[in-house]
């Protein structure tokens, strides 16, 4: 004849069981046995790591590594607030390129890309962001960043106003660059940032003779009008081939 134990007995078995499974794995059993789910690293930061890293898009041409020129940026290896690496759409990002531009969290811009204008060191952070279900917390990162000198250096710059409202602009620049240069140019930026258009000589001139190094050049050109003060920035020059 089988025996069977008695009710009490199977019970006490079973509450001995989840008891020593609670002792063994801790609030993570339990989250699981009520049907929460628990942080999935299993961190407890209070807020999101930031992790950027910054690289140079080098061209062939350019072996100075002169502005203008694009650095690229991601922040893929940052860490959301349980420690696992951000989602796309979960967590956030936001960019200040220290130059006074920005890319808000609304972008999605987790790898991005930027031009830098002009010499200088600039500091570029960012910001991660969990979402408001998570608390809305936040992760800041830096890193600085330094722009050598651009191809030409601006000597001087005139303007001359014209019958028909338009000006005439002459700009002198000298070539602080390494190399024979080919093909020049320089871009005129007001204080609300907006390059004029050029529709003459100066934007962009191929050289009839090549400008060697510490050679200078004069540029023309005519512009209408702008706001606050016009300021010439070097632009994307060619040197001439090794070998021409």
């Amino acid at each position: 004849m089988r025996h069977i134990a008695p009710r009490w007995i199977t019970r006490s078995v079973l509450i001995i069981a989840v008891l020593g499974a609670l002792a063994l794995t801790g609030c993570s059993f339990l989250d699981q046995f009520l049907g929460g789910s628990p942080p999935p690293g299993g961190g407890t930061a209070d807020a999101p790591t930031a992790v950027m890293t910054a690289q140079m898009v080098k061209r062939g041409d350019n072996p100075d590594h002169r502005p203008p020129i694009f650095y690229k940026f991601n922040s893929l290896d940052s860490l959301d607030k349980f420690g696992d690496p951000i989602r796309k759409g979960i967590q956030e990002v936001a960019w200040d390129f220290g130059d006074g531009n920005t890319r808000g969290f609304e972008w999605g811009d987790y790898v991005t890309r930027h031009l830098y204008r002009e010499e200088g060191t600039y500091t570029v952070t960012l910001t991660v962001r969990e979402p408001a279900t998570y608390g809305g917390t936040t992760g800041t990162a830096q890193k600085t960043i330094t722009i050598g000198p651009g191809w030409l250096k601006i000597l001087s710059m005139t303007t001359k106003a014209r019958a028909d409202g338009q000006f005439d602009v002459t700009i002198v620049v000298q070539n602080q660059s390494h190399q024979v240069l080919g093909r020049i140019a320089v871009y005129l930026i007001d204080e609300n940032t907006s390059t004029h258009g050029w529709t003459g000589r100066g934007a962009d001139v191929a050289l009839q003779t090549p400008l060697a190094p510490d050679g200078t050049y004069t540029l023309k050109t005519v512009i209408g009008t702008w706001t606050g003060t016009l300021h010439a920035i070097s632009w994307w020059c060619y040197p001439v081939p090794s070998g021409s």
